[in-house]
């Protein structure tokens, strides 16, 4: 096959495919969700997640000016009520801060999961099962971040350290909820292989391949994502997520379709990862 040829394949192989974002953020950016769509639409996002962290993340991923609001869940709710057949929302929940009645309150308001990040404890705190056992109760998967977190503005005294976010604790979390959707947000970041055998072991434990480009995924070569992707079930255990400004969005799902072609992975596969795994942790 000349080179021309493999070009041409390599494009339209990426094309007609649908895609849902599980993990992607609100920017506090001026006209950043209707710009949001029309990126959507360019690369075949049928639906994203939005997530709003609230003031200690003020400024997150923000690129142009910003729009002087706070992305919180109040601000999320907004948009997937406007666009509720393009966006879903993740309420963030911070452990150790709110409570099982937040959980409750945020389903009623039509949150579609959970997102958890700078716990004050580790994720597997018993102090923290009430809120786990209501969002299993409610049928709402949560999305643990995991890895190194570094906030906009330093914030002393709010206890965030990667340690309490290491998901290796989120073994506990899956044992003690097997109901529970568990989804592991930039599988481990530097402890990716603990997060893949949590994957492959625990059937309500699942993650995405999120984060910046490269980012955390720039130390892994293709060989060896070819080698860590042995398991059968491996194509049904891990999702599209972004998790980046949507200016980044054809450098990340480059990334992805590099793996999925390391993987030796068929269009069924390929069609798992980006569109049937979230849609049916989902409902979607």
């Amino acid at each position: 096959m000349f080179s021309s040829d493999i070009m041409c394949f390599e494009i339209n192989s990426r094309k007609n495919v649908r895609k849902i974002d599980v993990h992607h953020h609100l920017a506090e950016e001026e006209n950043y969700v209707e710009n949001l769509l029309k990126e959507m639409d360019r690369h075949e996002i049928e639906k994203s997640s939005l997530i709003g962290l609230g003031p200690l993340f003020k400024g997150l991923f923000v690129k142009g000016k910003h729009d002087g609001t706070c992305a919180d869940n109040t601000a999320v709710e907004k948009v997937f009520r406007k666009y509720p057949d393009r966006f879903f929302g993740l309420g963030f929940v911070r452990l150790g801060v709110d409570s099982p009645p937040l959980v409750d309150e945020l389903h009623e308001k039509g949150f579609a999961g959970l997102k958890f990040t700078i716990p004050k404890k580790r994720y597997d705190d018993e102090g923290y099962f009430p809120v786990y056992q209501k969002a299993q109760e409610l049928k709402m998967p949560c999305l643990f971040h995991t890895g190194i977190v570094k906030l906009p503005c330093a914030c002393p005294g709010e206890r965030v350290s990667s340690f309490n976010m290491d998901c290796i604790h989120l073994e506990a979390i899956a044992q003690e909820f097997p109901e529970l959707k568990i989804i592991i947000a930039h599988l481990g970041v530097q402890n990716y292989l603990t997060a893949l055998t949590l994957v492959r072991l625990f059937p309500n434990i699942y993650a995405d391949l999120s984060g910046s480009t490269p980012g955390w995924r720039a130390n892994l070569t293709m060989e060896e994502w070819r080698k860590y992707l042995w398991f059968p079930n491996a194509s049904e255990k891990l999702l599209f997520g972004t998790d980046v400004h949507f200016c980044e969005f054809s450098r990340n799902i480059d990334i992805y379709e590099k793996i999925i072609a390391a993987a030796n992975w068929n269009k069924i596969q390929r069609e798992n990862i980006f569109y049937k795994n979230s849609s049916k942790i989902f409902s979607i």
